[in-house]
């Protein structure tokens, strides 16, 4: 990996590894870093305003926000490059060419290899940003789950050859990593990221998978404790139900709210395994109607459920479990388009307090202040 510290009393920083400047992206830092500003806050919410022009087209805006709304620093990621994810210290940005980098909060780049040639799919981080997984597909029917990191040479954990499905990385959480088996080719107006598949829980000491058992119900995180969170199939559009599976096989399925879940998707747990956030989506595919969010949270213990304290907003797809802050806050975020109020990131606390965390975009992790 190439480290290099960047200078911000210049104008812009190209993040151009292994002396190519393909695909490059680029980084402007704004007058809120200063040194008048105030000590950071030990943790900064990321949050990527991806360009409305297409895919890829424009520029990528990165701002830090502290927990009380306040803006740390704010990025600028030059066109042709996707900001992935956020974890420990560092912001990953994927660009078209394949090629893998990190932006840190001191300022400092990395160029951490490729991926491919050209931007994975399913690309997720271990929590502390020092370890990634990503997914590789071929025309011969081959898909395969990388592994690298600090100190990791790049190894395949999970492949498939298979023209119906494919594996594919889908989380990583502070109990391992997740890989689905999903079928190739789903369509549909999908609001909701999810395995789509069985998912294999991947030891992150010794990189071995395990089945994990959820029957006919669709994964979507699990606890410290093994207490497992999934979809129920089924053919009822009418009803939708969150399952929580315990470690000893107990279940407790709920129903929930109709027709504000007719999508659901994105279910997290909280850090300590009492909470579990839940999206939902109505009109979802609607001509004429943009989709309206809704985010309700359970208690785990007695299956209680509480809709959250703002209307219209989401979970993310890319914080995933990381949106549970230490202290029982919820990060969540409503799209351009969506139904419900104006785009905005939120932070809403336990007792059910609502801070903005600045306009439009999407959330992507939290790194260290």
């Amino acid at each position: 990996m190439q480290r290099r510290t960047a200078v911000f009393t210049v104008l812009a920083l190209a993040l151009a590894g292994c002396g190519s400047s393909q695909g490059a992206a680029e980084t402007q830092r704004s007058a809120s870093s200063s040194a008048a500003a105030p000590p950071a806050s030990p943790v900064l919410v990321v949050v990527a305003e991806e360009p409305t022009t297409g895919y890829l087209s424009g520029p990528t805006t990165v701002r830090l926000m502290r927990p009380d709304g306040k803006e740390a620093d704010r990025l600028t990621v030059k066109q042709k490059s996707r900001v992935a994810r956020a974890a420990g210290g560092r912001i990953f940005v994927l660009s078209e060419d394949g090629s893998l980098k990190a932006i840190h909060r001191d300022g400092s780049v990395e160029a951490l290899g490729s991926l491919g040639s050209s931007p994975p799919s399913g690309f997720v981080v271990s929590p502390d940003g020092k370890r990634w997984l990503w997914s590789t597909y071929d025309a011969n029917g081959l898909s395969q789950v990388h592994l690298a990191g600090d100190g990791l040479a790049a190894r395949v954990v999970a492949q498939s050859q298979s023209m119906d499905k494919s594996v594919r990385a889908y989380s990583w959480t502070t109990v391992g990593a997740f890989i689905s088996h999903q079928p190739n080719g789903i369509g549909g107006y999908i609001l909701f990221d999810g395995p789509f598949g069985p998912v294999d829980r991947m030891n992150p000491d010794t990189y071995s998978t395990t089945p994990v058992q959820t029957g006919n119900c669709m994964f979507s995180d699990m606890a410290a404790d093994g207490t497992v969170a999934c979809f129920p199939g089924g053919s009822d559009q009418n009803s939708r139900a969150i399952s929580v599976i315990k470690k000893d096989g107990t279940v407790k399925t709920l129903q929930l709210a109709m027709p504000r879940f007719s999508q659901e998707g994105d279910a997290f747990f909280s850090r300590d395994g009492r909470l579990l956030s839940v999206g939902g989506a109505a009109n979802a595919g609607t001509y004429g109607q943009p989709e309206q969010f809704g985010t309700d949270v359970v208690t785990t213990t007695d299956g209680s459920i509480k809709r959250l304290a703002i209307d219209g907003v989401r979970p993310s797809d890319q914080m995933q479990g990381q949106a549970w802050l230490a202290d029982g806050s919820l990060v969540v975020f409503r799209p351009e388009g969506a139904a419900g109020g104006p785009a905005g990131v939120f932070l809403v606390g336990p007792g059910g307090n609502v801070t903005q965390l600045g306009g439009h975009g999407t959330p992507i992790g939290l790194i260290s202040g």
